[in-house]
């Protein structure tokens, strides 16, 4: 009797052991990060909280830095102000060790939101070039702004797209390190329509040049930054 009741327990014994040993375990992903970017009509300062608990304030026209933020997992993404919620039914899942731009657009009168999230790129170590994107982010246009066309001031035209609101060059496209000036030019002309001078391009980086509203509401008049 003594011994089927040991037999009984190893039995057991053996069935958990094994049941352990079954598990699939994974092992967590590495952060991902993102960078917040306020493109807004009329909200001075952008507060953008991430898994409840990350808060980053990003100025009207300006960018943040890359904040790292979980992956592999949904999180919630809220867009507000220091004292007012805009938005509270986001949720992202980013890839471990992905690094996304999301731009805020939008005037708290309708509607602000993120325009679709952009996957920045990482140059392997010890690259001599870099690259280059643009994003028109400008909303209060209705001609001359309306399609953009990106050049090097003095030089060639710097991205083969015409770009209307709201739409982001497909590709990254090789720059050589050295000082820039960019501009904006309605498509089809060569009425400038924004200068951002002395941009120092700084080798093995990626870039995103972009255009917000300079002094909305009023119409066609742009801002062009760059992080």
């Amino acid at each position: 009797m003594i011994a089927l009741r040991l037999l009984g327990m190893c039995v057991v014994i053996v069935s958990i052991v094994g049941c352990e040993s079954g598990v699939i375990t994974f092992p967590t992903p590495d952060p991902a990060a993102v960078r917040i970017v306020n493109t807004t009509q009329n909200v001075p300062i952008v507060r953008v909280t991430m898994d409840s608990t990350i808060n980053v304030d990003v100025a009207r026209g300006l960018a943040t830095e890359y904040t790292p933020v979980a992956a592999g997992r949904p999180i919630t993404i809220q867009i507000g102000s220091p004292t007012t919620i805009y938005r509270d039914n986001l949720r992202y899942t980013l890839g471990g060790n992905g690094r996304v731009i999301l731009f805020v657009r939008g005037d708290t009168s309708s509607l602000v939101e993120f325009r679709r999230e952009i996957q920045d790129t990482v140059l392997p170590p010890g690259t001599t070039s870099s690259v280059i994107r643009f994003t028109h982010m400008a909303e209060n246009v209705v001609d001359k702004a309306y399609f953009l066309e990106v050049w090097i001031t003095g030089g060639t035209r710097l991205l083969p797209e015409e770009y209307e609101p709201g739409i982001s060059s497909p590709l990254y496209h090789g720059i050589e390190p050295g000082t820039y000036s960019f501009e904006v030019r309605e498509g089809g002309t060569t009425n400038v329509l924004a200068v951002l001078p002395n941009v120092q391009i700084s080798a093995g980086r990626s870039y995103m040049l972009y255009t917000y509203d300079a002094d909305p509401p009023t119409v066609d008049s742009i801002s062009l930054s760059i992080f």
